[in-house]
């Protein structure tokens, strides 16, 4: 298995929570967003990214800092998987937006990780793309079977992984 690299934006401590359980699964390297540098792009062919959803379904403010680095990144040949943590209840019509922003960035690589509504309830989504989440979504507070949630994501990409 190779090491993956692991970067999340977290407000709260959710995300970095929910992005530890996941990690221990991996050989993995994990970095606060707001420590990214360019470089951590070139030590790993494997990347998760987990990032919350505020507001009006923004990307976490960290990590939105840091995009002008994915955007420049060559992620030729590499897989990504991206991890979504909000909330369902509170924010409905916004459910987990945020993880959008990295799709036109993260050009030549192969993502992983697609995942299904699996019980959650929500208006709207723009993660939601023809039937699926574009990968694991978590509502930590809301959702007492995440770890399950996040076990079955986890087991579901162990083979690009």
């Amino acid at each position: 298995m190779s090491k993956v690299g692991v970067i999340y934006g977290s407000n709260s401590g959710d995300t970095k929570e929910v992005v530890q359980y996941i990690a221990a699964n991996f050989n993995s390297e994990i970095i606060d967003v707001k420590e990214l540098e360019a470089e951590f792009f070139t030590k790993f062919d494997k990347f998760i990214f987990a990032a919350s959803t505020h507001g009006q379904g923004e990307l976490q403010k960290d990590f939105k800092a840091k995009l002008n680095l994915v955007a420049e990144a060559d992620f030729g040949g590499k897989t990504i998987a991206l991890v979504g943590v909000g909330g369902q209840v509170k924010h409905p019509t916004t459910f987990l937006d945020g993880l959008v922003e990295f799709l036109p960035l993260i050009r030549g690589a192969k993502l992983v990780g697609a995942s299904d509504v699996d019980g959650y309830k929500f208006k709207h989504s723009l993660a939601f793309i023809n039937g699926k989440f574009v990968g694991a979504c978590i509502d930590f507070k809301n959702d007492p079977e995440w770890k399950a949630r996040a076990d079955k994501w986890v087991a579901s990409i162990k083979g690009e992984f």
